[in-house]
């Protein structure tokens, strides 16, 4: 099995996912895949959302409101926040990320793919050999280091760490452009028109 190697800002991130990947399990790799996809999904979103929590209407007596408005949403996917990022204003994460995007986004696009099987308990039909697992794995964990870099010296958080309405709130520089809403309502209403 591949030597894994997480980056010290993942740590504790992964450290389930490096507890799976280091025992005798048959199914530790799909099982370190899915979920390093669910990492991947949770920084995207935690990102997301420490832009929203930085507009200066949502204050904490909004935030179950404005929870509310995430969790009836069934319709938000990893490209629909990288789309809400860049719709907000925010530096695209490709360009963000620049050369890190280029390399990782057509990986991403293709674990994604056979991804949705796995978590629907569908067989894939490619075959898929234990090496590619392994590498995905890999692929997944160097986009949400580099994402997690680029992400905490542009905006001063990596969207892995927890409490993100505190940071939202504790950060001055708010990179936000433009808020196409004023309240959770209109935010709910926002976030449905978001398309990835």
């Amino acid at each position: 099995m591949r030597k894994l190697v997480i980056p010290e800002a993942l740590k504790v991130e992964f450290a389930t996912v490096e507890a799976i990947w280091h025992t005798t399990g048959e199914t530790r790799r799909v099982d370190s895949l899915v979920l390093s996809w669910v990492k991947y999904e949770k920084q995207l979103r935690r990102l997301f959302s420490f832009f929203v929590f930085q507009h200066p209407k949502i204050t904490a007596d909004k935030l179950d409101e404005v929870i509310a408005a995430f969790a009836e949403n069934n319709k938000l996917y990893p490209e629909t926040f990288i789309s809400g990022i860049e719709k907000l204003g925010v530096t695209p994460l490709h360009k963000l990320m620049g050369d890190n995007y280029t390399k990782l986004w057509p990986e991403i696009s293709r674990i994604k793919k056979y991804r949705n099987k796995i978590m629907h308990g569908q067989h894939t039909g490619q075959n898929i050999q234990s090496a590619q697992l392994e590498r995905d794995v890999i692929h997944l964990i160097n986009w949400i280091s580099s994402l997690a870099q680029a992400a905490d010296v542009a905006f001063g958080y990596d969207g892995l760490r927890r409490k993100t309405y505190i940071a939202a709130k504790a950060c001055s520089n708010v990179p936000v452009q433009q808020y196409p809403f004023s309240n959770p309502t209109e935010l709910k209403k926002w976030l449905s028109t978001l398309k990835p």
